[in-house]
């Protein structure tokens, strides 16, 4: 099966800002629930990043790829933070800000010393899918770790989603640097590359559908807790 790159972005775009609104709607009737803030925060970051791109002036325009991808990795950063403070039971925005900063910076100093080494145009994309690969198995460690303290069954899913989405990126970025050192040859990432963009699409929904999931059963167990007490 052929997959056109221009139209998985284009569905890609849909999908956050839907995922995003629904996300949005599922933590204003449920304020407490795990996640939800920040998913939805870092998928309007990536809308952002996105938009930031289409203002390039011209494809050799690094600036803006950069400033987009650096938001991007902060917004993921700035979810795994929430849900590992989450488990961690306390609160510091000012700390969570500041390491997800301090993560978007490390993509830039990745960018810097793969640029020196002569990654070319790639030395953009390598450090941005390996950071978000990673941020997103960090994702799924921390909602698994947080079954301890809920024990929501709906956090599995999630927690898997979190993993192939995490896998997918990873993926991306060790066929771009394989390609790069010559383990693979000229074109194995763009001919891999619409499968990987096809399966961070789907994983994004699968999360979304996790967290919403999460929430619901919260929900439901503090009614059920409620109603007994009646």
């Amino acid at each position: 099966m052929e997959l056109n790159v221009k139209t998985l972005y284009l569905i890609g775009g849909i999908v956050t800002i839907a995922s995003a609104g629904a996300v949005l709607l599922t933590w204003y009737h449920h304020r407490n629930a795990p996640g939800l803030r920040a998913w939805a925060a870092a998928l309007l970051l990536t809308v952002l990043g996105a938009l930031i791109l289409r203002l390039r002036t011209s494809d050799a325009d690094l600036a803006p790829v950069l400033v987009a991808d650096m938001v991007i990795v902060a917004g993921f950063a700035a979810m795994w933070l929430s849900l590992r403070f989450a488990n961690q039971g306390r609160t510091d925005l000012v700390r969570l800000l500041a390491v997800a900063i301090a993560i978007g910076a490390t993509f830039l100093a990745l960018f810097v010393v793969l640029r020196a080494f002569g990654a070319g145009r790639q030395a953009a994309s390598i450090p941005f899918s390996l950071l978000l690969g990673l941020l997103g198995l960090a994702c799924a460690w921390e909602i698994r770790q947080g079954r301890h303290k809920d024990d929501l069954r709906s956090r599995l899913p999630a927690a898997l989603a979190f993993v192939g989405l995490g896998i997918a990126r990873v993926v991306r970025a060790g066929v771009l640097g394989f390609e790069v050192i010559h383990l693979l040859p000229p074109g194995a990432a763009a001919a891999t590359h619409p499968y990987t963009l096809y399966a961070t699409i789907v994983f994004t929904l699968a999360v979304t559908y996790g967290l919403v999931m999460m929430a619901n059963e919260q929900a439901g167990r503090r009614e059920a807790m409620q109603f007994a007490e009646r």
